[in-house]
């Protein structure tokens, strides 16, 4: 008898001990991602006040937009004192990544005065350029995977669709299935990262700039553009110095390969009312909830991919309908150059000259907006 209430004693008592263990961890640290999602994540954590702008994005705003440039350029304007420019960009349209990181910082840090929210949709490029390089993997779980090194048992609970893309309109019992998959597997990876590095330090200082921009698996000659575009001109002046740079070069450059035949532009998917996007809609439409919770105004930035168009009548039906205040803005239809020769592959830029110039049209949008003179975010609501 004693010896099965000891027995019971010490099961309770090692359960506990896991649960308070992954708990601990849940909160101080992450699975098993990229240098690039762990740096994100600090930052989204970090114990520090919430910049004027936060962008939100994929790797195609982390190349778009250098938040140091961005900074420097509105530090010219005389409407804005010391402004702080910060960006969370992860790769392969992380939609569901950044809610979670979005999270994090509106209830961690507080609120920006604006947001820039890139509007990230997979296509059916995307979804094959995915599977072609997981080979057997399928493009949803390469996502899965990816989500959870990011979100804790509490986003993984609130989203239990997360493992897969379209499935916010499942069965009940379907929910909870993936509700108790999602937490499984990120105990999992919880355990292995901590077993794997138990020392690691996971301050937001042990992110260097060099790690903080790269995922290993893209190629040395490309990289997120983080305080490579150094001006002190005003962004007016920077996007009339840059657009004429490109105008000389491009005469001297030609198309790529992948360009060929020219003229194939098809409209990008921003197809809100159609069953398959229910899941991104749904996370989506929940960003423009939780930024209208705590009154920041949301900027929604459409980047689509090379040789596709963008409905701009489709996004600005949305934007009047979703949640809190938002505006769109087309960065790519206020470039007055030709892009086409200006691309590292389909879906990004050039971080020289083509994100310097988009940078600077974010930053002169952003103080002709007045958004940045405006009146500090208030308190979350209710």
């Amino acid at each position: 008898m004693k010896s099965g209430v000891t027995h019971r004693g010490l099961w309770l008592g090692v359960t506990a001990t896991l649960i308070f263990a992954l708990y601990w961890l849940d909160l101080n640290r992450g699975g098993p991602a990229s240098m690039l999602s762990r740096c994100n994540l600090l930052l989204s954590k970090e114990a520090a006040a919430p910049s004027d702008v936060l962008i939100v994005g994929s790797s195609r705003t982390g190349v778009a937009l250098d938040p140091v440039a961005i900074q420097n350029m509105l530090k010219n304007a005389p409407e804005v004192t010391e402004p702080g420019v910060e960006r969370i960009a992860l790769g392969h349209n992380p939609l569901r990544l950044n809610h979670a990181l979005l999270e994090n910082y509106l209830t961690q840090r507080g609120a920006p005065r604006a947001l820039v929210l890139e509007i990230t949709f997979m296509t059916q490029r995307s979804v094959d350029r995915l599977a072609q390089r997981r080979k057997a993997i399928a493009p949803e779980h390469y996502l899965f995977r990816r989500d959870l090194n990011l979100m804790t048992f509490a986003q993984i609970l609130q989203m239990p669709a997360v493992a897969m893309p379209y499935t916010e309109d499942e069965s009940t019992l379907n929910l909870w299935r993936f509700r108790l998959r999602g937490v499984v597997l990120r105990a999992g990876a919880l355990v292995y990262e901590f077993l794997r590095k138990p020392g690691e330090s996971w301050q937001a200082d042990s992110c260097e700039r060099t790690d903080w921009i790269r995922e290993p698996e893209w190629p040395d000659d490309f990289a997120f553009s983080y305080g490579d575009f150094e001006t002190e001109a005003t962004p007016g002046q920077a996007i009339d110095i840059i657009e004429t740079a490109m105008a000389e070069t491009a005469v001297e450059r030609s198309l790529k390969d992948w360009q060929q035949p020219a003229g194939q532009s098809r409209t990008y998917p921003y197809d809100f009312d159609q069953p398959y996007r229910a899941g991104e809609v749904a996370l989506l439409t929940s960003m423009l909830e939780l930024a209208a919770r705590y009154n920041v105004p949301v900027i929604l930035l459409p980047l689509p991919l090379y040789g596709f168009e963008i409905d701009t009548e489709q996004l600005q039906a949305f934007a009047r309908h979703a949640p809190g205040t938002s505006q769109v803005f087309d960065l790519y239809g206020q470039v007055n150059a030709d892009l086409s020769k200006f691309w590292y592959d389909d879906g990004h830029l050039e971080l020289r000259p083509a994100a310097a110039l988009t940078s600077a049209l974010l930053t002169e949008h952003l103080l002709d907006s007045g958004l940045l003179s405006a009146a500090q975010p208030g308190e979350t609501r209710d």
